[in-house]
């Protein structure tokens, strides 16, 4: 299964990158819930601004929420701080996911630009070639699958915390 999946990315890979952009809107966002001091930040931000090194900018959003300030922070900022993160996900069409992971830090999500649906999830285990790998064959599913259709096989988001 994981071969042939393979084959269709190559595949479907290959047409996009010989296909006329039509347009210069992202095809994925990559929604990174993430904080100065979190550890596991530390690992997965760098793999992830060297993953996005390989793609054109304009494909792929990359949106930060960062829970920096809210680590002990009044809870009136906090709330301030929480409300800002959701007010810029639902921008995304995101809000689901700070309902799922809201103040969650070292996660990051790959959803579809066009209508928000949840792909992929990158953590920290992810090496820099398999994060590229993740955000490849979004790219692929958010293009080529329909609507409702865009999961891979393999592993997917953790269930939601909330």
């Amino acid at each position: 299964m994981r071969a042939r999946l393979a084959a269709f990315l190559a595949a479907a890979a290959s047409a996009l990158a010989q296909a006329p952009a039509a347009t210069a809107d992202p095809v994925i966002t990559v929604i990174n819930f993430t904080a100065d001091w979190c550890p596991n930040c530390r690992i997965v931000d760098p793999r992830i601004a060297e993953a996005l090194t390989q793609f054109d900018a304009d494909k792929i959003a990359y949106v930060e929420l960062d829970m920096t300030e809210a680590r002990g922070a009044s809870e009136e900022k906090r709330l301030a701080i929480y409300a800002d993160a959701i007010r810029v996900a639902e921008s995304h069409q995101a809000g689901y996911l700070w309902d799922w992971y809201g103040g969650v830090t070292g996660l990051s999500a790959i959803i579809a630009a066009d209508n928000g649906e949840p792909i992929s999830c990158i953590v920290r285990t992810l090496s820099v070639e398999q994060i590229a790998f993740r955000l490849r064959e979004a790219q692929v599913l958010a293009t080529k699958a329909p609507p409702g259709a865009r999961k891979p096989d393999g592993p997917d988001c953790p269930p939601p915390l909330n």
